[in-house]
């Protein structure tokens, strides 16, 4: 059955989700902050700025007001980057009927508090209903908007929010996975940021896919412990929101935190890339650290990713000195 859908936020992400569900048969209002943004998809059925080559789907309405956005909606994406989620859930608080799903795609950790998201969100809301959740898995917007076969899991405390998540997201091209592991999908989400850029650096220094290999899997051993940690559960890490988004991450030419990585290990001009790009597996890292510390935990990779994006040492130079040391039993 269509439903009336709100996307706020028309970055990559939020007009790549906005085109799958108006694909599907949902009327979409998307909102963003930047009118030049919405003034060219009511004009020309083009985001230029974000979403390059792709014809939007006429059940896209672009939307000034986020009153009038999030009016009867009965699901809310919500696809801002993760610095600014508190904001504007404040900003979506007063607006919220009962009963509505809000479901959130940026990835990371709250800067300063290293709170998840969906906690972020439900202290913004305070005492209104919403049922809020997650979207992990490797998806690359423009790959998705495209049409390209995608899967991407979705987590909810509520297993029939899952499911009615799930109705409204699936089609031919986009598969639609569940858990009600919504802890354990963002933190995969956030760490497989931070373990990308060491596979980054391995293609800057120039190693080979053994070496990769062997990164890619250390890093998917301590992203399970850790998630175990902080209250996750450690097989979502096995799955899309784990190895499905570590793979496209650490692997995509697309992807900002190994291209991070890759500059660091050429000796390419990384802080400059810093200053053009939003990079959340920089951020992720010392947050995570910090969640971490003083525990039993022994997390060799993540201390050396810490130690280069700290300046501490040189991506070489922490590369080697990994490799020297580490060992096995």
């Amino acid at each position: 059955m269509p439903e009336t859908t709100a996307v706020i936020g028309a970055g990559n992400m939020g007009t790549a989700v906005a085109q799958v569900l108006a694909s599907n048969g949902h009327a979409v209002r998307a909102w963003s902050i930047e009118t030049d943004v919405l003034e060219e998809m009511r004009d020309r059925r083009l985001n230029t700025k974000y979403l390059s080559g792709v014809e939007l789907h006429p059940g896209i309405e672009p939307v000034w007001d986020l009153a009038d956005a999030v009016r009867g909606a009965a699901v809310i994406v919500l696809s801002v980057p993760s610095q600014i989620v508190s904001r504007v859930a404040n900003d979506l608080s007063p607006l919220l009927a009962q009963n509505q799903l809000v479901l959130n795609v940026a990835k990371g950790l709250e800067f300063g508090t290293n709170r998840r998201l969906s906690k972020v969100i439900a202290a913004a809301f305070g005492e209104r209903q919403a049922t809020i959740g997650a979207m992990g898995g490797p998806a690359i917007a423009i790959e998705m908007a495209r049409g390209m076969p995608t899967a991407v899991i979705v987590g909810f405390e509520d297993g029939g929010a899952c499911q009615r998540m799930q109705t409204l997201l699936q089609n031919d091209w986009v598969k639609v996975d569940v858990t009600t592991d919504l802890a354990g999908i963002e933190l995969c989400s956030t760490l497989k940021n931070v373990y990308a850029i060491a596979l980054g650096i391995c293609d800057g220094i120039g190693l080979g896919a053994n070496t990769k290999a062997f990164i890619g899997t250390l890093a998917m051993s301590e992203m399970g412990r850790i998630c175990e940690t902080l209250g996750g559960r450690h097989d979502t890490v096995h799955g899309l929101a784990g190895l499905g988004d570590l793979l496209t991450t650490g692997y995509s030419q697309h992807s900002r935190n190994r291209t991070l990585g890759e500059k660091l290990g050429s000796g390419a001009d990384w802080k400059r890339f810093l200053t053009e790009k939003t990079v959340e597996g920089v951020v992720a890292c010392g947050a995570i650290k910090e969640l971490v510390a003083g525990g039993p935990l022994d997390l060799p990779l993540l201390d050396t990713l810490d130690a280069v994006l700290c300046e501490r040492s040189s991506a070489i130079d922490a590369m080697n000195d990994f490799f020297r040391r580490f060992s096995y039993g």
